[in-house]
């Protein structure tokens, strides 16, 4: 009895500490961005803004295991690069229909980000990734090598080129 209550205690242990790290930000400040070679351009797309800054999103969901483990990655370079000002970001979780970077609770995604998710990406799979309405990706680029320093670079890359093509 005492060893299975020892193998369920380091269990739980393990689960919860999988799933309280999901949401926590990554530090990505000194990566340096790298080059753009895993996201796609959609023909003729004009770069989406708000309020004169390119829109960054990515639509995941809570139980994808590939979701998880960019998580805190994607999070890190949204939130400097928010927090510099220069991108507005969503992070839509489509199974609870909430944006990662509110503090509020949402019930739903809305209605255009619906859209918008299914016009990039008709099979729905994730995670998805929409940078500026311009550059798209599918999956996960460096997954398969466990590099989170890449995928940040990468992420980077874009952003950067995105706040260029924004300002000229």
């Amino acid at each position: 009895m005492k060893t299975f209550f020892f193998i369920f205690a380091i269990g739980l242990l393990f689960f919860s500490g999988c799933i309280s790290s999901q949401y926590e930000s990554r530090d990505t400040t000194a990566i340096a961005p790298t080059s753009i070679s895993s996201f796609q351009v959609l023909p003729n797309a004009q770069i989406c803004t708000q309020e004169g800054k390119p829109i960054i999103r990515l639509y995941s969901t809570t139980t994808c295991p590939h979701c998880r483990w960019v998580n805190s990655t994607f999070n890190g370079v949204m939130e400097e690069y928010m927090d510099a000002g220069k991108i507005v970001a969503y992070h839509w979780d489509l199974d609870i229909g909430n944006d990662q970077f509110t503090p509020a609770k949402e019930a739903s995604v809305p209605p255009g980000e619906v859209s918008l998710f299914q016009t990039v990406n008709p099979r729905q799979s994730v995670p998805t990734y929409l940078f500026g309405c311009k550059y798209y990706r599918i999956g996960n680029a460096y997954e398969t090598q466990d590099d989170l320093d890449a995928e940040a670079g990468e992420f980077k890359a874009v952003i950067e080129k995105l706040v260029a093509e924004t300002n000229n």
